[in-house]
């Protein structure tokens, strides 16, 4: 996995996080699971990641377009699902934005 991927899919899983408008601790620890697992070869910062994505600096589109292999589409989708899940269900808003992201 390149590491424009490695950054898209942290993105994708903290606009899961913050999908329905609340970033809850469990969702924190799950956020920092992830991104600890896949920035662990990298020079990641995911602190930008995290600025990115609360500034509205990057969209959906862009970063489900960073994904060039089946395989991190595939990843990006799972992780995106654990994240929204991580505190019980999904809600309303959750659940729409892992239909966009599947679409």
């Amino acid at each position: 996995m390149t590491e424009q991927e490695t950054k898209a899919i942290i993105t994708l899983a903290l606009m899961a996080a913050f999908a329905d408008g609340d970033n809850s601790e469990v969702e924190r620890v799950e956020i920092k699971r992830i991104a600890d697992s896949l920035s662990r070869d990298a020079d990641i910062n995911v602190a930008t990641i995290y600025q990115d994505v609360i500034l509205n600096r990057v969209s959906l589109d862009s970063a489900v377009a960073a994904l060039m292999t089946p395989e991190a589409k595939s990843l990006a989708f799972e992780l995106c699902v654990c994240v929204c899940d991580a505190d019980g269900t999904q809600n309303d808003a959750e659940r729409a934005f892992i239909a966009n992201l599947r679409a």
